[in-house]
């Protein structure tokens, strides 16, 4: 085996790893691939970004929902009895063509047709009874301005004007309207005017009397997300009347009549007392009489409540209370009344 001397090895070593040197034509070489690179650059870019775009735009046509061709037609009228004589409203007159009655400050019928209004006054004409459709006349109680005075005619729930979709069900504390926010209820005399927070409309609803300072709550008595508004009408003999205004469509509150017996009152006077509560979708009035003024024989009536009135539910439950030492059902039980 040959072996290499010192100095050879070092030759060889040094040809192996002498470094590249840098010349002018090296230097164009690299300076032409930097200026190739930079011409297509921009080119590239907009090309991405023109395809990015067109991605976008074919996601959102992927995406949106296409226009549909279905017709909604609008439902059709209800259909009334032929022999519909409207509401009984407070606050009626008579004259040369027939009887008048208003309510609620817009809504108004006379013997040659009926005209119906809603908050402010705005009337609508309608087709007079002759021409309505005919179908089975049905006998419920009726709204009316008069809370303790039944009435055979047919309720205005049928002909009232359609009811906005509610906040919540039931309804919110204060909201009659349905739009989750509380009205502003005042009185002026015998009429209670209530000013509706969905449109500032003023609904008014004049009743026999209404005791002053104005007493009153809102409960929603069916769950319907619209609530009932309860206003004491009078305070006498240890007994109290309230009157119970039904909001029955868009800004159209009005009273309601109860069946023949009962009274929606609350209190003790000698030997009889009454109160109501607000049940579970139900209105409970009760009626107690006693020999000694403390025994007391109570009966109680169930009542549901629909925009055309109040219905009886059952039969009446019976029972005994003995004063003071029951609690007492001879109380408004409603609410704020509570």
């Amino acid at each position: 085996m040959s072996t290499l001397e010192p100095n050879e090895l070092t030759r060889l070593l040094s040809e192996a790893v002498d470094p590249i040197r840098p010349s002018a034509d090296a230097y164009r070489q690299i300076r032409a691939g930097i200026d190739r690179r930079r011409r297509w650059r921009l080119p590239v870019f907009t090309l991405g970004g023109m395809v990015m775009a067109a991605l976008i735009a074919l996601a959102v046509v992927a995406i949106r929902p296409s226009p549909s061709n279905q017709l909604v037609e609008p439902a059709a009228p209800p259909v009334m009895p032929s022999n519909y004589t409207g509401p009984t409203q407070a606050g009626t007159g008579s004259g040369p063509s027939g009887s008048g009655s208003t309510h609620g400050g817009g809504q108004s019928s006379g013997g040659g047709g009926s005209a119906t209004g809603t908050g402010g006054g705005t009337s609508t004409p309608s087709r007079s009874p002759g021409t309505r459709p005919t179908s089975p006349a049905t006998i419920s109680p009726t709204v009316s301005a008069s809370p303790s005075s039944p009435s055979s005619s047919t309720g205005p729930g049928v002909n009232s004007p359609p009811l906005p979709s509610p906040a919540a069900r039931p309804a919110g504390a204060g909201d009659i309207d349905g739009d989750g926010r509380s009205e502003d209820v005042s009185s002026d005399g015998a009429t209670v005017r209530v000013t509706f927070s969905r449109d500032a409309v003023v609904a008014r609803v004049t009743l026999p009397e209404i005791s002053v300072p104005l007493t009153s709550a809102v409960v929603d008595i069916d769950g319907d997300g619209f609530g009932e508004l309860l206003v004491q009408t009078s305070d006498s003999g240890g007994t109290k009347s309230y009157a119970l205004l039904h909001y029955i469509g868009l800004d159209t509150l009005v009273a309601v009549a109860l069946p023949t017996g009962l009274t929606l009152t609350s209190g003790t006077h000698t030997n009889t007392a009454s109160g109501f509560r607000c049940g579970d979708h139900d209105l409970e009035i009760s009626v107690g009489t006693s020999t000694d003024g403390n025994a007391f024989s109570v009966t109680t009536t169930a009542l549901t409540l629909s925009r055309d009135g109040l219905t009886v539910t059952g039969s009446p439950a019976t029972s005994t209370v003995r004063l003071p030492s029951d609690t007492s059902p001879f109380v408004p039980g409603c609410g704020s009344l509570s």
